[in-house]
């Protein structure tokens, strides 16, 4: 619907955004665009993890998969994870608003 004519799907039960291309616990992920993803971690210098829990794998693993090839990761998520005490810089707050600090930086 969205391709059609950028109309977003929505609910009839709650009116939020229907989510189509989602992965659940268990399912396969897509082999082609996660090893594309694997590529760009082993290739980059940063890796930036924002807004992720960095406890579901094999996603999880990148962060770790980029420091062992020579990046600096630095995490942004509200909460602690299992992956802050290899990160060059961790940021225990919200994603938005750190964000936007970012943005309207000059």
């Amino acid at each position: 619907m969205f391709e059609k004519d950028e109309t977003l799907p929505i609910c009839d039960q709650c009116s939020g955004i229907v989510k189509t291309a989602t992965i659940s616990f268990g399912q396969a992920m897509p082999l082609v665009e996660m090893q594309a993803a694997e590529n760009e971690t082993m290739a980059c210098d940063l890796f930036l993890a924002i807004g992720s829990s960095l406890v579901v794998y094999p996603a999880a693993g990148f962060p770790e998969i980029s420091k062992r090839n020579g990046a600096r990761l630095v995490i942004l998520n509200r909460d602690p994870t299992p992956l802050d005490g290899i990160a060059d810089l961790v940021m225990n707050s919200e994603i938005g608003p750190t964000l936007s600090a970012v943005v309207d930086f000059d």
